[in-house]
């Protein structure tokens, strides 16, 4: 007897399931190994399928189940469907998602005996045991064969388990008396670490530059009794207790007593979000739920989790995001899965964690645009998690000083609650002061007369300042003077930006990279010109006004990896004065205690894209750095800009985000742009322009055809801001709609696959 099941072939681009049969009874979501096209992928057990076929129809067999039981339960997979439906997103891609990342690699799996009477006594790879028959079919039947003789069983290898157990590092001794011992310099810096911060996580060791992967430290540390290793820590008597305003403990217990709808908890910068949805979590916590806390930036995890041990000391947290490991990753979905963590901090991939006994999801910075995922599938991480609320019946809180105004309009339709907060937790908000590039005295062409006599006024206080600028790399592009020619990418329509340092100039699309030419590649001259200015200029130029200062650089082409990153913050959040330089990195949570100025240069170019979206995210952006600022004692906030009476900046002085978030939703239901309809946009890509026209009128005539033009108004064929990206010809349609669905668009979006990538409601039309 067979049964029949719906396959999802997992990560590839599919977006409906196939047939298979297989002689035992599956669980849905349960993972397994099938023949697609020839090659064995891992596939998730999505449906029991009808058992009636013709006769004609030939069903494959599913080769062998990958895990011994589903980790995934029917609310998974009302996520799965829903997301699909609402992205029109391909099935295979977004089933890829709820699992680690070894699931996208068949040939990690190993077969290990169980019984003398096996053919072989050592583990063997899948790979390896495939090269032992004539063919796969043959080798897949032994293999069942031996499986269901319980002679091996099944395990997807990890590299090292001692590496994907993230334990608790304890002291076990008095520093007096740890330093008898004749340590190494590594082991001391280990011991200090744990003398300030407690016990931590082993994985944090690592994360923070303490430890290097592949150290024995630890192991000699437990071996002359300094430290433990253990899976738990007892509890602390004396665990830390935070005094709430009344605002904040108002927003506490509305939240917890409110659990129907989603909570938008809208609060200033440095106005205590964070310690009211920490008081929420308490109350989960104590009564066996798990939390899952999403923030929009990796820079941000670490000092959440400082925050949250010493507040839950008691309760074991977890990171998920990208710069882990991937056997990191595994052990973390492992340890959600079986309910053996308490809180998870993540950035937008941890949305789909299919976390044990999960009671409420957190987003901070909700308004941040890191939650739309551009690359690779698309998929919106807030929208996604209000789709788990509804299914999971989570309790779920959206934070942002500056709120989505997608999220307001929601908020007027009673279709979710709000939590305002006024008052900063301990200080005033700071003092904004616009800066009129055409009226005031320049000291050079970057930068104003009174932003640098107000660095030096901070300096001198032994105080901090921050600088933000929109880009990085010394100049925006290399033109030259003589004919007008600008250096551009060859994959990209987009201007190379110039590294000074790397002598370079650089794709910040596709990371193409070229030397600087001597003369101009279209008339021969020599007369080549930098223009505009990022943070290496900028630093560059603030280096000579202020050599014996230090100078901080936060950007990406600086900072590669979540230890540079670690290191960076923490040099920044020393005491003592420091001049630091950043992109949006500097922008989202950074909590500096000495931190008195902050100066936003360049403020002009986000204002004026043109997209529908700019007004709020400018306004948004802005707010957040200027936020940075005076989070002990008042501080300053300078903005550079050409356009002072812009009602962005009059907002930001007044700072009252409620200025632009009305006049926006006033234009947006005006030019008819979300949420007041359904935004599709469709990018359409390829190698030859003949081909991206054709098939661009292509989709607009086949879409003409099958829609009533009342509810609809498509816009285009045209060329986007970037008209050639990674050498890809690029032409844009957008399709605004009243309608809740658009039930023929998925089956354009499946004859066209190969050539477009849709966008449903994306956070700006720039992509």
């Amino acid at each position: 007897m067979y049964f029949f099941y719906d396959i999802v072939p997992i990560g590839q681009r599919i977006y409906k399931p196939y047939t298979y049969k297989y002689y035992k009874s599956l669980e849905i979501g349960q993972r397994v190994v099938i023949d697609l096209r020839g090659k064995f992928v891992p596939g998730m057990v999505y449906r029991q399928a009808e058992s009636t076929f013709q006769d004609n129809i030939k069903i494959k067999d599913i080769e062998f189940p990958l895990d011994e039981r589903s980790f995934l339960n029917e609310y998974h997979i009302k996520l799965l469907e829903k997301v699909c439906s609402y992205f029109i997103a391909p099935i295979g891609e977004i089933a890829k998602l709820l699992f680690p990342p070894s699931s996208s690699d068949v040939y990690k799996l190993r077969i290990i005996p169980k019984n003398p009477l096996a053919p072989y006594q050592k583990p063997v790879f899948y790979k390896e045991f495939l090269k032992r028959y004539l063919n796969s079919a043959t080798a897949n039947k032994e293999l069942r064969n031996l499986l269901d003789s319980n002679l091996v069983t099944l395990e997807v290898y990890r590299k090292n388990t001692r590496e994907l157990k993230d334990n608790f590092v304890v002291l076990n001794m008095d520093l007096k008396d740890i330093w008898k011992y004749n340590l190494s310099k590594t082991a001391r810096e280990v011991v200090n670490f744990l003398s300030i911060n407690g016990s931590v996580l082993e994985s944090e060791l690592y994360n923070k530059g303490v430890l290097k992967k592949g150290s024995t430290v630890l192991t000699t540390l437990v071996k002359k009794g300094i430290i433990n290793i253990t899976e738990k820590i007892e509890p602390k008597e004396n665990s830390i207790e935070v005094s709430l305003s009344d605002e904040q403990l108002n927003s506490a217990n509305f939240i917890k007593n409110n659990k129907d709808k989603p909570h938008l908890l809208y609060g200033i910068t440095g106005s205590g979000k964070t310690e009211v949805f920490f008081e929420v979590s308490r109350e989960i916590l104590e009564n066996g739920g798990k939390v899952l806390l999403l923030v929009p930036e990796i820079s941000l995890t670490s000092e959440l989790m400082n925050r949250l041990k010493k507040r839950f000391s008691n309760y074991k947290a977890l990171f998920y995001h990208s710069s882990l490991t991937s056997s990191e990753r595994v052990n973390t979905w492992y340890s959600a899965v079986n309910g053996d963590v308490d809180i998870i901090i993540g950035t937008r991939s941890a949305i789909w964690l299919p976390i044990k006994d999960l009671k409420m999801i957190i987003i901070d910075e909700e308004h941040d645009q890191s939650y739309y995922q551009i690359e690779n599938v698309t998929y919106d991480a807030v929208e996604t998690a209000i789709f788990r609320k509804e299914i999971e019946n989570l309790q779920l809180i959206l934070s942002s000083a500056t709120p989505r105004v997608l999220d307001l309009y929601k908020v007027k339709n009673n279709s979710m609650y709000l939590e305002t907060i006024k008052s900063r937790y301990f200080s005033e908000m700071p003092e904004v002061e616009i800066v009129d590039m055409k009226k005031e005295e320049k000291y050079n062409w970057i930068f104003s007369k009174k932003v640098i006599e107000s660095i030096k006024e901070v300096l001198k206080k032994d105080r901090k300042a921050i600088i933000f600028t929109p880009t990085r790399g010394y100049a925006n592009y290399i033109i030259c003077s003589d004919c007008g020619y600008i250096f551009k990418c060859k994959n990209c329509d987009v201007s190379l930006t110039f590294h000074k340092k790397d002598r370079k100039l650089t794709c910040h699309y596709c990371g193409k990279e070229s030397s600087i030419p001597n003369f101009c590649p279209k008339c021969g001259g020599f007369k080549l010109q930098s223009r505009g200015y990022g943070t290496e200029r900028v630093i560059a130029e603030l280096g000579k006004l202020f050599p014996s200062d230090p100078l901080v650089r936060v950007d990406r082409t600086v900072i590669k990896t979540f230890n540079d990153l670690n290191k960076t913050f923490n040099f920044m959040k020393e005491p003592g004065k420091k001049i630091i330089v950043g992109t949006r990195m500097i922008t989202k949570g950074l909590d500096i205690q000495d931190l008195d100025l902050v100066i936003i240069l360049d403020a002009d170019r986000y204002s004026n894209l043109p997209d529908y979206n700019s007004e709020e995210s400018t306004a948004s952006l802005i707010m957040q750095v200027a936020g940075r600022s005076g989070r002990k004692e008042k501080g300053k906030v300078l903005i550079q800009t050409f356009e002072p009476d812009n009602e962005v900046y009059k907002a930001v002085q007044s700072h009252d985000y409620n200025l632009i978030a009305e006049k926006e939703l006033e234009q947006r239901k005006f030019f008819k742009y979300p949420p007041f309809i359904d935004l599709y946009l469709i990018i359409v890509s390829d190698s030859k322009i003949e081909k991206v026209q054709s098939i661009s009128e292509e989709i607009v005539k086949e879409i003409e055809t099958q829609v009533d033009n009342k509810n609809l108004e498509i816009l285009g064929p045209v060329t986007p801001v970037i008209s050639k990206l990674r050498g890809n010809y690029r032409y844009q349609i957008i399709i605004k709609s009243y309608q809740e669905h658009l039930d023929f668009l998925p089956k354009v979006v499946e004859k066209y696959d190969k050539f477009i990538k849709l966008y449903v409601n994306p956070p700006t039309t720039i992509i």
